[in-house]
This record gives C-alpha cells, sequence and structure tokens, in this order.
C-alpha cells in the first residue's frame, strides 16, 4: 500500500533527472578531463582487451568487455576506458530510482535515496574508475528489484514471469563481473524463504525463481569454468586463496586492522550517510521483526528485504576484519541497500516537522561538500604520504621517460621490450608508453601469480634484445635475477615522474641489454 505522502507527481521525476544528469556531468567531466591517471588494475583490464579470453586470472570477462567496447568509441585512452563505469553509474542510479519509485511505489522515497546514492564516496568513486564493482552493482540493483516484483502477492497484481527473466539475465550477467554475484541467490533464498513461512508468496513462485537462478549462474559461470579447465583453475585456487586463513596469515583477534576497516566504510559511506544507514537499518528492523503474516504489506517487505541485502554481506566482510585481512571495497555491492536503508531514514528525519530549515541546508550542503571534495582531492594540496591519489600521478610521465630510454640508450630502439616484476606496473607501461607495446611481469622477486604469467614471455624470439625495468620506488637493489637474464645491467636509477607540474610517483629504472631467454617462474603455485 502507498501512503499519501507518497503518490506521484511528475516533480519526482524532474528532480531525479536532474540529480542523474548533474552526477553523470561530473564524472564526465573529472575523467575526460584527466584528472588521474588509471589505477593499476584499470590498465590490467584494458590490456585484457589484446588478448581476448573466455576469462581471466582474477575476474570474469565483462569488465574486459565493457572496455573494449567503449574504446571503440573513444579509442586506447582514459576515457575509454572509464565511460563504461561512467554511464554504468548512471543506470545504478536510474535502477535505484525507477525501482523505488515503480517497483516498491514509494515516489517521494526514491528522491532521497537517489540523492544519498549519487552522494556517496564509495559509489561516486565507482562512477569513474574502470572496476568489476560497477556492472556488479548495477546487475545486484536490478535485480534486486526484480525479484521484489517477483515476490509480490499482492491480490490486485497478476503475476507475472517478466521480474524472473530479468533476474536470470542479471545473474548471468552479474557473475561474468564478479563472482560476488552469486551471493545474491544466497541472499535471495534467506529473504525468499522469510516470506513463504509469513505466507506472503505468490502462486508458482519457487519454481520460476529456481529455473532463473539456474539458468542465470550457468550462463554465467560457462565461460569462466570453460577457461578455468585449459588454466589449472587458477582463478578458483586464487579466490580461495584470498578468503582462507591458511598457513602463514595472521591468527587471532585483530582490533586495529578492524578499526582500520570501519573506519574506511564509514569514509566510503560518509560519516552521515553511515548514521543515517544504522538509523534506517533499526527503524525497518523493528518492522520486519514483527511484520504482518499472510498479507501484503509494503513498508515490512521493503525494509525487511534492504536489511537482507546489506548486513549479512556488509556486517561479514567488515567483520571478517578482527580475524583475516579484508579489503574495504568488498563490501561494494551491499552499499546499494545501504543507500535504500540511508534514504528511508533520510525521509523521516527530513519531513519530521520539527525539522528547521537550517539543518536541512546543513545536511544538503556537507553531502554536496564532501561530493566536490572527492572530485576535487586530485588538485588538493595534501602531502604525497597522505594523498590517496598520489599512486595515480605521473603514469604518463614515466611512459614518456621509457620511450625517452629506448630511443637515446640503445643501439635498435626497435628491439627493446619493457617489463616489471609487479602486475601493476606492468599494466601501466603497457597503456602509457607510446605506441603501448605488449610488457611483460617477471618472477624476479617471489610474489603471487598474476594473468601476465598465463601469457607468453618475452621467448625465444626476443633472444639479444634489450630491455627496460621499471620497479616500484619501495623495492630496492638490483633482483639478483637479471644476471642470468641478460649479458649486462646497469645500476638502479630513481625517476621522479611530474603530473600536471606537480611531483608524481617515483620509480626505480634498471637498464638491461641482451637478452640471453631466461625468463624465471620463482612464484608458481602461489595464487
Amino acid at each position: 500500500m502507498t501512503s499519501p505522502k507518497d503518490s506521484y507527481t511528475p516533480q519526482y521525476d524532474l528532480i531525479a533527472l536532474a540529480i542523474i544528469l548533474a552526477s553523470f556531468a561530473v564524472r564526465y567531466w573529472f575523467v575526460a578531463s584527466g584528472q588521474l591517471n588509471l589505477v593499476q588494475d584499470e590498465a590490467q583490464y584494458w590490456d585484457w582487451i589484446r588478448r581476448p579470453q573466455l576469462s581471466y586470472y582474477s575476474k570474469g570477462p565483462l569488465i574486459a568487455w565493457v572496455i573494449a567496447a567503449w574504446t571503440q568509441v573513444f579509442g586506447n585512452t582514459e576515457l575509454g576506458v572509464r565511460f563504461g563505469s561512467v554511464i554504468g553509474m548512471t543506470g545504478i542510479q536510474a535502477a535505484l530510482y525507477v525501482g523505488v519509485s515503480r517497483v516498491w511505489k514509494r515516489h517521494s522515497l526514491a528522491v532521497y535515496v537517489l540523492f544519498v546514492a549519487a552522494t556517496m564516496p564509495l559509489l561516486n568513486g565507482l562512477g569513474v574508475l574502470a572496476t568489476t564493482d560497477n556492472p556488479l552493482i548495477l546487475c545486484w540493483t536490478v535485480a534486486f528489484f526484480a525479484l521484489s516484483a517477483a515476490t509480490r502477492n499482492d491480490p490486485d497484481t497478476t503475476p507475472s514471469n517478466r521480474p524472473f527473466v530479468i533476474l536470470a539475465v542479471c545473474i548471468a550477467v552479474g557473475t561474468l563481473a564478479k563472482y560476488m554475484m552469486l551471493a545474491f541467490i544466497g541472499l535471495a533464498v534467506i529473504h525468499c524463504l522469510i516470506l513463504h513461512l509469513r505466507g506472503q508468496m505468490p502462486r508458482r513462485f519457487w519454481a520460476r525463481f529456481l529455473l532463473a537462478s539456474l539458468v542465470g549462474t550457468a550462463v554465467g559461470l560457462a565461460p569462466i569454468v570453460l577457461w578455468n579447465m585449459d588454466n589449472d583453475w587458477v582463478a578458483y585456487k586464487h579466490v580461495a586463496k584470498l578468503s582462507s586463513s591458511g598457513p602463514g596469515k595472521h591468527s587471532g583477534i585483530r582490533f586495529l586492522p578492524f578499526l582500520e576497516m570501519l573506519g574506511a566504510q564509514i569514509g566510503l559511506f560518509a560519516p552521515w550517510w553511515f548514521l543515517f544507514a544504522m538509523t534506517g537499518s533499526w527503524a525497518a528492523f523493528r518492522k520486519s521483526w514483527i511484520g504482518p503474516v499472510g498479507r501484503f504489506d509494503a513498508a515490512y517487505r521493503h525494509g525487511l528485504q534492504a536489511l537482507l541485502y546489506f548486513w549479512p554481506l556488509w556486517g561479514i566482510i567488515t567483520f571478517k576484519a578482527i580475524f583475516s585481512k579484508v579489503e574495504a571495497n568488498w563490501t561494494a555491492a551491499a552499499f546499494m541497500a545501504g543507500a535504500l536503508l540511508g534514504g528511508m531514514a533520510l525521509k523521516g528525519w527530513w519531513e519530521s516537522p520539527q525539522r528547521k530549515f537550517r539543518g536541512r541546508a546543513i545536511l544538503a550542503g556537507l553531502a554536496m561538500l564532501l561530493m566536490a571534495m572527492t572530485f576535487l582531492s586530485p588538485l588538493a594540496p595534501v602531502p604525497d604520504n597522505l594523498n590517496p591519489t598520489h599512486r595515480l600521478k605521473g603514469w604518463t610521465d614515466l611512459g614518456r621517460q621509457v620511450d625517452r630510454l629506448k630511443q637515446t640508450e640503445f643501439l635498435d630502439p626497435d628491439k627493446v621490450f619493457v617489463f616489471s616484476d609487479n602486475y601493476g606496473i606492468t599494466s601501466e607501461l603497457a597503456f602509457y608508453v607510446p605506441g603501448q607495446p605488449i610488457t611483460y611481469c617477471s618472477w624476479t622477486e617471489m610474489r603471487r601469480m598474476n594473468q601476465y604469467d598465463l601469457w607468453p614471455d618475452p621467448g625465444q624470439e626476443r633472444v639479444g634484445w634489450d630491455a627496460v625495468m621499471i620497479r616500484a620506488r619501495d623495492e630496492e637493489g638490483t633482483p639478483t635475477a637479471l644476471a642470468s637474464m641478460f649479458e649486462s645491467v646497469s645500476e638502479p636509477m630513481d625517476y621522479q615522474t611530474t603530473f600536471k607540474g606537480g611531483p608524481g610517483r617515483r620509480f626505480t629504472v634498471i637498464l638491461c641489454k641482451g637478452f640471453t631467454g631466461a625468463w624465471p617462474r620463482l612464484g608458481l603455485g602461489k595464487y
């Protein structure tokens, strides 16, 4: 049922359109104006498109497909790599608004949810960086509302197969983006079981849901499984290694890493949206804990669904930091439901009769200010060691320097290859060295396997060639393995890059002459 305050008016659609278009314009400006070089994973995903495969070492193939499509439009540029995420976040925002407004039929709530999502630091970041989380969250959001439509037992609504078709497509495409999409099915089963036990499920639901889930999973996993069959199941071994405690990993209580993880989560939400999400969670919990039995109640069902798609995923990953290492972005899929819970609380807070205009203006101003700071942070005069964007500055300059070295330090620049012992640096060199050459990642130091190890090394056809090796500045000295790989090796040289007239990252450069054909593979088996 719909409350009078949530009755439809075209004004809501106009406000939503303005928010979505303004958000898109800011993201497009940020990317098109070159405010930051590519993140190392972005450059790696771009490099994947030059060797098309059914899947890849650490992720499914969707991110490579998206980048390949947009580089056909914008070329092999930063805009080409990132435009899929710019437009993808527009899709996420539109899906949130349409889902709340049209599926949930809570029209004013949809505007509040959209505002929270549009000013949330994590979602803004995912709207400019080419990450697997962007298409994952788009599929997750559409699947969320498809499931909401599929579970309606409103006697005035005729059951339709359309939500199940949409659900199957989202599971398939989302799985191609990131394996996390499979967690959606587990949460959906819990959600639907609760509704079933309360007598609130439509006829013939379970058969259609199971079919959609099975078909979606099979289609999404098919290319990934086929690729892994030919590659010793390395992707699954990699995921298992990341998610396990395993030998050598820390055991016991880790309070400081947990506090760091929690602080990162609050920052990715924005402190006020985190508080609103917690407040919205408590309000939704009070409604859904009791809830009606045997009839349709919108407020109960919406709160229950938002809770189930936020707390199990976000809570388990965040609190896992107490016992093992986790990355802050692993919770990204839960932020969609976090925006819903935050929007629910924001609506109640904003529309309170006691709320003064000043309070509303301060909150809206803070949200807009943080959004502006997010996009202007690369320009902020912050010390390098405190600026999280510093690691993304200087890759263009490094690429030009490598090209200058090829032209000036070797007899035949056409017979010089470029490599690193770090996959991120290898991929950045592939993108930013003029001509975008094929680059290589060596096993000159112990490290984990990566996608480059599954591709051909320089091989016998480059015996006698010279090379430029780039290492991270904190990797000191010359790797001992270089002595067997080349006839002569220079002393390590420090190079300070520049970015837009300021300092960028520093690197170590090693000039290598006379490749012998030896290419060590010291770390095979470390996934």
